[in-house]
């Protein structure tokens, strides 16, 4: 990739992040909040993702 496409394409990130801070930050601030039962949800899955990746090196391994 060309040195000149590299600059436009961080001159456009930054101009994006700029863009879209004041959503964010609305965002962030009048979102709902998540409860203690919204992390166990959010947790499990993850949980199972990285129980099944620990399960395939083994099987490998072994």
């Amino acid at each position: 990739m060309p040195m000149w496409s590299k600059i436009l394409l961080a001159i456009f990130l930054v101009i994006m992040i700029v863009k879209l801070w004041p959503a964010a930050k609305h965002m962030m601030k009048h979102g709902p909040k998540g409860s203690a039962d919204d992390w166990k949800a959010a947790l499990l899955p993850i949980a199972a993702v990285v129980g099944f990746v620990i399960f395939l090196i083994l099987m490998v391994r072994g």
